[in-house]
């Protein structure tokens, strides 16, 4: 089959508490998580509030303790927790230095996050062995040059690859040879595919389906049923067949900013101040990209969890904080629901594309407003994120972990 491919999914290891535990090596062996900004380490007063874990060891791990869990539920668990705030400018730095390696065995290398990508190493034997020589290379430069852990799948296929990553952490190495692939997914749980979430095994398992083998043999009728109009792309995966490439970054499809608050809002002018803030942090990162948005969102969680999201087209594309602004504002106000506690707020910004070259000096107002953004975004850069800001206080130092580096993992 010629146009067979061999694909890598590289999957650091516990990437965050990897990274802390470079620069602290005496918290090896120690239940440690990173999650929050303001927890204390042991010894001092611990205020976890609403943070949650971003990531867990592995022998925090064993006290059944997983990224995305509160940190008072995780300290609940294990009161001897070492709890480190995420520092993610760390982590994007780090995260560089492993996709410089990556990019030395092949172009095609697609970021999944700051902690995984997939790596298409297909016609490269002559230069660097073949897929399991280059997984175990890797593998081992990873450890030894950068002091991170990784597992990595070997397989035809993106899903294949990603499926056999996970099997075996920390530090798994697994192959999957061609023409085996339904045959290694067959025993194995539902869960594993990814795309199908909690709901879609949920209403797999009530009618049987219960492993791969079973979702691959099933009939499709059932699945059109059951899980609707994506039954035969999830069939098709369970058997291995992925058609996918791996694509190396381009334009993302959204930037978004959002702030999950100490303690729930109930004011609308309080949220329309935070979303003000929100949209001058969107705006500055579509500005540092180059593009502009036609569309803007906002997103609200309420206290019981409930999450609305609310969007809308604009006329014509735009960049300027205060545009952003105006468009979430309205959104905001759409959604808000007197009386209803708010428990996170979101901004986001999608339909992007490369902005068009800056007009002289008859400029429109809008482009006006984006010049003094730009200026404002410089200082910014100068001087650090709180030195000014257009009627607003300081822009927060909320990151987007699994978007907002990843143009930055290119070839350099």
């Amino acid at each position: 089959m010629g146009n067979r491919r061999t694909i890598l999914h590289v999957d650091l290891d516990a990437f965050f508490a990897s990274c802390e535990l470079r620069r602290r090596p005496e918290l090896r062996g120690l239940p440690l998580v990173v999650g929050g900004g303001r927890e204390a380490h042991p010894g001092e007063i611990r205020q976890p509030g609403r943070g949650v874990v971003a990531a867990a060891s592995y022998e925090a791990r064993r006290f059944s303790i997983r990224s995305a869990m509160s940190l008072a539920d995780a300290l609940r668990r294990c009161p001897e927790l070492v709890v480190l705030p995420v520092d993610i400018e760390h982590y994007a730095s780090a995260s560089k230095e492993v996709f410089r390696i990556f990019h030395q065995y092949t172009p095609l290398v697609e970021p999944g996050s700051l902690d995984e990508a997939y790596l298409d190493v297909t016609g490269t034997e002559l230069l660097h062995g073949s897929g399991s020589a280059v997984a175990r290379t890797v593998q081992r430069r990873l450890q030894a040059e950068l002091d991170l852990p990784a597992s990595v799948g070997v397989g035809t296929s993106k899903t294949v690859a990603k499926i056999a990553s996970d099997l075996r952490k920390p530090r798994g190495l697994v192959v999957v040879a061609p023409d085996t692939e339904e045959a290694f997914l067959a025993p194995l749980p539902v869960e594993r595919l990814p795309g199908a979430g909690p709901k879609t095994v949920a209403k797999l398992r009530l009618v049987g389906v219960a492993t791969l083998g079973q979702l691959a043999s099933a009939s499709p009728h059932l699945l059109r049923e059951v899980v609707g109009p994506g039954a035969a792309g999830l069939q098709a995966r369970a058997r291995g067949e992925d058609p996918n490439l791996v694509q190396p970054p381009g334009i993302p499809k959204s930037i978004s900013r959002e702030e999950t608050f100490a303690r729930d809002v109930l004011e609308l002018a309080a949220l329309q101040a935070d979303g003000r803030l929100l949209s001058a942090a969107v705006g500055a990162r579509l500005r540092s990209a180059g593009l502009t948005a036609a569309t803007v969102s906002v997103k609200l969680r309420f206290s019981d969890f409930e999450t609305l999201s609310r969007r809308t087209t604009l006329p014509a594309p735009i960049r300027a904080d205060l545009e952003i602004a105006g468009a979430a504002e309205e959104l905001l106000r759409a959604g808000w629901q007197p009386g209803r506690p708010v428990r996170l707020l979101g901004v986001g910004v999608e339909g992007l594309r490369p902005a068009e070259p800056q007009l002289g000096l008859f400029d429109r107002a809008d482009r006006r407003q984006e010049r003094v953004d730009s200026a404002l975004d410089e200082l910014r850069r100068r001087f650090g994120t709180g030195a000014i800001s257009r009627g607003v206080a300081a822009l927060p130092g909320l990151a987007d972990w699994n978007r907002d580096h990843l143009d930055d993992l290119g070839p350099s």
